[in-house]
């Protein structure tokens, strides 16, 4: 095995700075939203990774943005050339995770050199953000990875979701039943009434942070894909609180357990909808044992959601694009390409066919998307386009869609939704149908 990808941020930063695709910031920045309106900004200008050097109140400490925000970063990300295709990125991933690389337990790693015990926990030491102005607090979770376990089949769940800081020991943050931490919460640890330890690494590797954010179906070792992608083992190193392992050359781990039956007000929070959709209320609670990072400048991941292009966008356009498309594979639809379109923030995806075999193709197609669990939360708007369009060319894909009769579009109701999508009424966010 050799190595193919990046290893850790401190590398990837290297890595971007060569290819011309990161700005540093000397200059303080103020943590109450003046680095998320940076963030933000530059996503919307579809401008470099950003590193913030100099953070008010947190001397030491820095912020990293927008790291996998285009193409050519994720490109980098994997060792491709920055120029890779979208098409051929996605390739280059499908080939890699065909061979998974089981995770090794090394004895130390750098995300521990600094150990903060249970009894001087406090989670205003670390510079989370007030990431938007609206926001319902500071969110220490927004690019990272969140480590659980299943006790029972030993299935290593690598998440991303976002954790809002309540005060100096405890997190509010969204735990769903369909999601796959909360199969696991919900299924084994609520019934018995315990605690589940839960990770949450703040600054991962890219490599480690993509992984996390792509759904690869319950029982899949995200470990094991993010080695795929890496092209050698991931190093990880045990807790020192909670049984879980948590990846080696992190910036900051935050060992935790989510408590059953607790809840906490959190939120809102701009989602990557570029809307605020879901409302202040009650949610579950992280209570914190231990904090451990790097002594050596420190960084927090901060992915600031919004208006397109931000890191869940291309995230999602390899991640759930693969998805759809082995499903498609899979059912002997001869799919030339699969764009979830960037722009559409995952809502939008465009299936290319090499051919059109047969009439109502794009029925079966549909029924095929709407089926496969992770983008069928996600997708609400889905185009087939014939050999003749580009799925990767927009202005390909608007023509034909404005070629198109009004009669011909289809309208599915009832189908699994995402409750955070803006259009969708109350009574559809509840029982998450779209």
């Amino acid at each position: 095995m050799s190595k193919l990808g990046v290893r850790d941020m401190r590398e990837f930063i290297e890595k971007l700075e060569a290819a011309g695709e990161l700005v540093r910031i000397t200059k303080e920045i103020d943590w109450d939203m003046e680095a998320g309106a940076i963030f933000r900004r530059g996503a919307e200008l579809k401008a470099p990774a950003i590193l913030m050097e100099n953070i008010k109140d947190y001397p030491g400490w820095r912020y990293i943005g927008n790291a996998v925000a285009s193409f050519r970063r994720y490109a980098i990300m994997l060792g491709l050339p920055p120029d890779t295709h979208p098409r051929e990125i996605m390739e280059e991933v499908e080939r890699r995770i065909q061979n998974p690389i089981k995770p090794v337990i090394v004895g130390e790693g750098p995300c521990q050199e600094v150990v903060i015990e249970e009894k001087d926990v406090d989670l205003f030491m670390l510079p989370a953000p007030m990431v938007h102005g609206g926001d319902g607090g500071r969110y220490i979770g927004t690019g990272d990875v969140e480590v659980e376990k299943d006790p029972d089949t030993g299935w290593v769940n690598w998440g991303t979701y976002r954790r809002m800081i309540h005060d100096e020991r405890h997190l509010g943050g969204l735990v769903l039943p369909y999601a796959d931490v909360g199969l696991i919460f919900y299924q084994k640890y609520v019934p018995k009434g315990e605690p589940m330890p839960a990770a949450i690494v703040i600054g991962p590797g890219p490599i480690e942070f993509v992984v996390a954010s792509t759904s690869w179906g319950v029982q899949v070792s995200e470990p094991e894909m993010a080695g795929a992608l890496l092209g050698e083992p991931i190093e990880l190193v045990k807790c020192k609180t909670i049984p879980l392992e948590v990846p080696a050359h992190s910036e900051v781990v935050l060992e935790a357990e989510i408590m059953p039956g607790m809840t906490v007000e959190e939120g809102p929070f701009g989602e990557y909808t570029g809307f605020r959709t879901s409302p202040r209320m009650p949610r579950n609670v992280f209570r914190v044992k231990c904090i451990t990072y790097r002594k050596d400048r420190p960084m927090i991941n901060v992915a600031n959601m919004g208006l397109p292009i931000d890191d869940w966008d291309i995230i999602q356009n390899i991640g759930f694009g693969l998805r759809v498309k082995r499903a498609l594979v899979a059912n002997g639809i001869p799919v030339s390409a699969v764009n979830m379109v960037p722009e559409g923030c995952a809502i939008a995806c465009v299936v290319g066919l090499k051919t059109v075999p047969y009439a109502n193709i794009a029925s079966q197609i549909a029924d095929i998307v709407f089926g496969t669990r992770g983008p069928h939360m996600y997708i609400h708007h889905l185009f087939v386009v014939g050999p003749e369009v580009d799925p990767y060319n927009l202005m390909e894909v608007i023509h034909a869609l404005n070629m198109c009769h009004p009669k011909r579009i289809q309208i599915r109701e009832d189908e699994t939704s995402n409750p955070l999508i803006p259009f969708l009424d109350f009574e559809e966010r509840v029982w998450s149908r779209g």
